[in-house]
Order: C-alpha cells, then sequence, then structure tokens
C-alpha cells in the first residue's frame, strides 16, 4: 500500500468532512432508558456527559455519533443519571451530577449527601465502573489522574526509489493537585534506496523529555526537567539535558493561556563521529509554550493550534554553542478518542560538522488516540 503526502491530506479531509457533515442517527430501542439531561435555552437534550472542560461541557447525544461542546453559560439545568468517578485535589468520589453553579461548579450528589464541586480542580472525570464495566473505562477508573495521547504516521513508497518512514509520538499526563508529571517521546525513521545507490538513512532520531511541575500557587510553578535525544544522521550520539527554573501561565480564557518559564541548564553531549570531542556547557533554559482553541466552526467542532519555542544558549558564549527547538501543531478532535494532527517542527543545534549543518525541519501529518 503506497502513501503520500497529497493522500494523506485527502484521506484528512474526508475523515474530517465525513465526522461533522452530520451525525449517523439510529432508531432508538423501546428498552433503552433516557440516561443524562441537560436543557440548554429551554431545549431539552438526552445522552451522556463525557467531559466537563475549562468552558464547556462535551455531550454526546443518544442514538448520535460525535461530541457537543456546549457552553456552560448555556445550560439552564443539567441532571444525570449515571453516576460518575470524578478525581479532584487528591479525592475521588462517585456520583451523580445535578446542577451547574455560576458556570464555575458543579454539584454532585455522593450518595445521600450534594458536595458543590469546581471545574477547574477536576483532574479526571469519567464514567463508573457500575454503570459502564467495558476495559477501557476500567483503565480509566483505575488510573484516573493520568492522561496521554499516541500519534503515528507511516509512509512506504515504491517506484524509481523505494522509502520507509515512521513517526511516533507518545505523550503521558499525570497530575495530582499540584504535582503534575508529564512524558513526552518522538521518534522519526527514514530510509530511502534507489537502483543506483545503496540504502540511506535519512532519519533515526528519539526525542525524550520528563518533567515535573509543582503548581505551588494559582497559575505559578516550579520546574524540573530531564531532556534526552539522539540524532545519528546529525552526528549526535547521544544528549543529556537536565534543568530547573520558574514558570508562569497567562490565561486568557480558559481554554487560550500562554506559558512562559525560565531556568537554568547543563547540556552534554557525544557525537557519533570520534573526531569530535564532547561538547558539554551551562546554559539559561528559556521556554514559551501556549494553546488556542476554536470552537464552533463551520466544517469542524473543534481546532486546536499549540506551539512550543525552546532555547538554551551557553552561558558562556551563545554564539559558539546553543540548543533550540520550536513546534507547531493544528489538532482536529474526530471522535472521542480519535484525531489528526498536523506538526512543523524547526531544529536549529551548534554542530561541529558544517556539512551536516545547523538546522532541520520537519512536517507530519499523524493520525492517532488521546486516552
Amino acid at each position: 500500500m503506497y502513501f503520500t503526502l497529497t493522500r494523506y491530506f485527502l484521506f484528512f479531509i474526508f475523515l474530517t468532512l465525513c465526522s461533522y457533515g452530520g451525525g449517523n442517527t439510529q432508531k432508538p430501542s423501546a428498552e433503552e432508558e433516557i440516561k443524562d439531561t441537560i436543557v440548554v435555552h429551554g431545549m431539552v437534550l438526552h445522552g451522556q456527559v463525557t467531559a466537563f472542560g475549562p468552558e464547556r461541557l462535551s455531550f454526546k447525544l443518544q442514538y448520535s455519533e460525535g461530541i457537543n461542546r456546549i457552553l456552560y453559560k448555556d445550560i439552564d439545568s443539567i441532571n444525570t443519571k449515571y453516576n460518575y468517578h470524578i478525581s479532584f485535589k487528591r479525592m475521588d468520589i462517585e456520583g451523580r451530577v445535578v446542577g451547574l453553579e455560576d458556570n464555575k461548579y458543579i454539584k454532585v450528589m455522593e450518595g445521600e449527601n450534594q458536595r458543590t464541586i469546581k471545574i477547574a480542580d477536576i483532574d479526571n472525570f469519567v464514567t463508573s465502573v457500575s454503570d459502564d464495566a467495558s476495559f477501557e473505562n476500567r483503565l480509566r477508573n483505575k488510573y484516573p489522574y493520568t492522561k496521554g495521547r499516541i500519534h503515528i504516521g507511516f509512509e512506504n513508497e515504491s517506484g524509481s526509489s523505494d522509502k520507509r518512514q515512521a513517526d511516533i509520538e507518545l505523550k503521558l499526563r499525570n497530575k495530582q493537585a499540584e504535582h503534575e508529571i508529564q512524558l513526552f517521546v518522538e521518534y522519526e525513521f527514514e530510509t530511502t534506496k534507489t537502483a543506483d545507490t545503496p540504502e540511506v538513512e535519512n532519519k533515526d532520531a528519539l526525542l525524550a523529555v520528563l518533567t515535573y511541575k509543582n503548581h505551588f500557587v494559582d497559575n505559578q510553578y516550579y520546574y524540573g526537567a530531564l531532556m534526552g535525544d539522539y540524532d545519528r544522521p546529525r552526528l549526535i550520539e547521544q544528549r543529556f539535558l537536565p534543568s530547573a527554573g520558574y514558570g508562569y501561565r497567562f490565561r486568557y480564557g480558559k481554554a487560550k493561556w500562554l506559558e512562559p518559564s525560565i531556568g537554568l541548564a547543563y547540556a552534554m553531549t557525544k557525537y557519533t563521529d570520534d573526531a569530535y570531542a564532547d561538547n558539554n556547557f551551562a546554559a539559561a533554559a528559556l521556554k514559551l509554550e501556549g494553546k488556542y482553541q476554536f470552537d464552533d466552526l463551520e466544517l469542524l467542532n473543534t481546532l486546536i493550534l499549540s506551539g512550543l519555542v525552546m532555547y538554551f544558549p551557553s552561558l558562556e558564549d551563545r554564539g559558539e554553542d546553543w540548543i533550540a527547538r520550536a513546534k507547531l501543531n493544528l489538532v482536529v478532535p474526530l471522535f472521542d478518542f480519535f484525531s489528526i494532527r498536523l506538526s512543523q517542527e524547526w531544529i536549529n543545534d551548534s554542530n561541529p560538522d558544517p556539512e551536516v549543518g545547523n538546522n532541520k525541519t520537519t512536517t507530519k501529518l499523524l493520525f492517532g488516540l488521546d486516552f
């Protein structure tokens, strides 16, 4: 099976239009019971709550595919018959949602007791095992503070040249109250071969970042991180870059934010070519990350734009030694767990070999699961 970038984009457009061009309506069974109910501007909707986002409720209509995201200010009332496992501030409760308050709180009946929970404090919201005993839901209940995603892209091409390419991204996040741990892993591999040339390895690169954040006050946090990578074609056999510092999140609406951080780092690089000595240097750690979510677009329900810039200039000579990364993501959630991700990545590192160069730009179209 042969894939090209053009076919990827056509497949992307096809899936997007199919997913949002209309629901797959099924006839109701007389034995089925109406579950969660919300009233939006006087209109009664039946289905199931799937998430409480920063600004919107995610709701799956009964007998229809797709997720509706509804502003809290538009909801007149809410009452769920499903029981939900709700994790917040290192606490776990199970109960039914029976109301909203000031568009910032939900009211939950935990047995005979009513509890008010701030939406911004919710770390996880999943259906209780008593109402959904599937394997996937059992995992979500067992690990309520952990979320993640995995996206994969492949390309096989035969003709005047044989080309094989694989791109894999994995991100895991565990957050309990002020404590947050993130793991990000990215792998690239590509080979080409023609009738006149032997097989050439164009890409063989791995990046892994482990980060701990302590959100000690509101939007402020301290962090510690360890980044490790290698890039064989660019002569980097291994690199480790520990860093620590302080960050702050500026919120412009609950689904839109900008997060700068500053700190110190130490880079340790070993090259595949013995002609180049190891390169170790102390550096400043500068980072800027952001997210902007578009809702209720003409063809799409949601479009997420996110970006990241990391810059580690040497404290001794920033013009001689530096490490830089930048990434721009365009994400389209299609179903509950499936999304398409278009990524543009820039790498600019000081490299001792002028033939390899310092710059590298990569464009990826990935398909995967969010869990």
